[in-house]
């Protein structure tokens, strides 16, 4: 199988968010990269190829990170996910370090 990756995955272990539409997945991410992400696919989860999600990482309570992507690939017990805009790795929120804080 070809590895059409630009960016090179490294492993890395966080909850994320699958939200597409009305539904949601709750995940485990398997590796990540500037590019995109690798998922265990969650039960019941009924992504197909091409389709738009919005992936909400978290680590504990608080500001989660919201990152558009694509489904890029689909397996048995696997997600690949490409962004739309380059991430961090890990992605990390940039509108609390870009807002004036509240008095």
């Amino acid at each position: 199988m070809n590895d059409h990756r630009f960016n090179q995955r490294v492993p890395y272990a966080a909850r994320v968010m699958v939200v597409r539409g009305d539904d949601a997945w709750l995940g485990e991410v398997v590796d990540l990269s500037e590019g995109g992400c690798g998922l265990f696919r969650p039960e019941g989860c009924t992504l197909q190829v091409a389709e738009v999600v919005q992936l909400v990482f978290f680590d504990q309570p608080g500001p989660a990170v919201l990152v558009g992507a694509r489904v890029a690939r689909v397996q048995d017990s696997l997600l690949g996910f490409e962004y739309h805009d380059p991430q961090q790795v890990p992605p990390v929120c940039t509108r609390a370090a870009t807002q004036p804080a509240r008095a």
